[in-house]
């Protein structure tokens, strides 16, 4: 059975892209554009990892992280924090963020990380 990764980022081509990589390596890809379609897709289905952009509308990954900690349902499902934002490591990492990665991606970082957190 493979591992389904949860990707929120409201960029387009970044999401497609990643989704991509991931696919390509065996796991099974939920999308979500923004915290709140985020937390609704967590009713329906809890990954086995997470996949978090920082800047977004309606909910961004601060709120997101934070709710998702807060609801025992979600909280132990390990978060990568994907953002052009080096300066927030601290704050995510203070709210259970398990590894943290800069845009632009690479690939065999990404896919690195997610094989230490969640190994097949």
């Amino acid at each position: 059975m493979s591992k389904c990764i949860l990707v929120i980022d409201d960029d387009r081509v970044s999401q497609e892209l990643v989704h991509r990589v991931l696919q390509a390596n065996g796991y099974e890809v939920m999308v979500a554009g923004d915290g709140v379609q985020a937390l609704a897709v967590l009713q329906q289905k809890i990954p086995d990892l997470i996949l978090l952009d920082v800047q977004m509308p309606n909910l961004d990954g601060y709120g997101f992280i934070r709710r998702k900690t807060s609801n025992p349902a979600t909280a132990k499902i390990p978060v990568i924090v994907l953002t052009s934002m080096a300066q927030t490591e601290p704050l995510f990492k203070r709210y259970g963020a398990k590894a943290y990665l800069l845009k632009p991606l690479k690939a065999q970082d990404l896919l690195e990380k997610i094989k230490a957190l969640v190994p097949a």
